[in-house]
């Protein structure tokens, strides 16, 4: 088990323009205290802390006014956390939980009733779901219109993007499809990736690209991933910081940057509104944003 490094730049760098109204942070994690959210013995790493006051600052500084906290792994399926934290910021919060096959109907509809609108199936790190266990989670989750998040590596297995659409609920796939390895947008399972999303039947995550292009020209190498993506359906993509990079190795870019590229990736104004504000209202159930005058 690894030990979590320094997730986060405490200190955000005031972005060059603020992000949209209505701006949905699509990925984000807390990590509070251990004694009161105890991580589950089966993970793959232990993570600094990163509390929900922290991410609150971080994400004001941004312009992000709403977000989507994602079930992180070393909490296995206790939800206490999520709980916790959807249930005090359920004006500004969404969540994707990590379901047991053995979740009762009970426990899928008081996380429904909160804010939960996905489950998250991760085989990329211990203390989650294996691949199998989302056919029983698709049958689970479908009455309640749930979609199945997937933190896989579309490259070591380039099958799932196809596999995973036949499951019969909406699919979303974290981090770009998480391809690593030097990875290229001719790979088979990227392309099987923006196939699916051409299609209309899977929605990606433009978020993490650290995760999976080299540290020394992130952005540069995920350029390519973006332009890529951005050719398929704009329909179908949502954005994320990844807050607070758990388990990501140094050098860590700030937030700050984070939202600089994610304006520059999208250049009008238009296309900046559809994928961070619209798209996250149709896929996580947000009302429409009413800004004040």
């Amino acid at each position: 088990m690894s030990v979590g490094y320094l997730p986060f730049d405490p200190v955000v760098n005031l972005p060059i323009n603020k992000l949209p109204a209505g701006t949905v942070d699509c990925h984000f994690h807390v990590f509070e205290d251990p004694a009161r959210y105890p991580y589950t013995a089966n993970r793959s790493y232990t993570p600094t802390l990163a509390p929900w006051a922290a991410f609150e600052s971080m994400n004001n500084i941004i312009g992000a006014d709403r977000a989507v906290l994602v079930h992180p792994s070393v909490y296995g399926h206790d939800h206490s956390t999520l709980v916790d934290t959807l249930t005090a910021h359920s004006d500004r919060l969404r969540g994707v939980a990590v379901l047991s096959v053995d979740a009762t109907d009970q426990e899928i509809e008081h996380l429904h009733q909160i804010g939960v609108r996905g489950t998250r199936v991760n085989i990329l790190f211990a203390g989650g779901n294996e691949l199998k266990d989302a056919e029983v989670l698709a049958r689970r989750v479908r009455p309640f219109g749930w979609h199945i998040q997937f933190l896989v590596d579309v490259a070591a297995q380039p099958d799932i993007p196809r596999w995973a659409a036949t499951l019969g609920v909406p699919v979303v796939f974290d981090h770009f499809g998480h391809p690593h390895s030097n990875p290229t947008v001719t790979d088979s399972g990227f392309q099987n990736l923006c196939s699916l999303v051409k299609e209309g039947q899977a929605w990606v995550k433009l978020s993490g690209a650290y995760r999976v292009v080299k540290a020394d020209n992130h952005w540069a190498a995920i350029q390519p991933f973006v332009d890529a993506l951005l050719a398929t359906r704009t329909d179908r993509l949502v954005w994320g910081t990844d807050w607070p990079h758990p388990n990501t190795p140094p050098p860590m870019c700030n937030d700050g940057e984070l939202a600089n590229m994610v304006m520059r990736w999208l250049p009008d104004t238009a296309l900046r509104k559809k994928i961070l504000v619209t798209n996250p209202e149709t896929l996580y159930g947000f009302p429409p944003f009413a800004t004040t005058c």
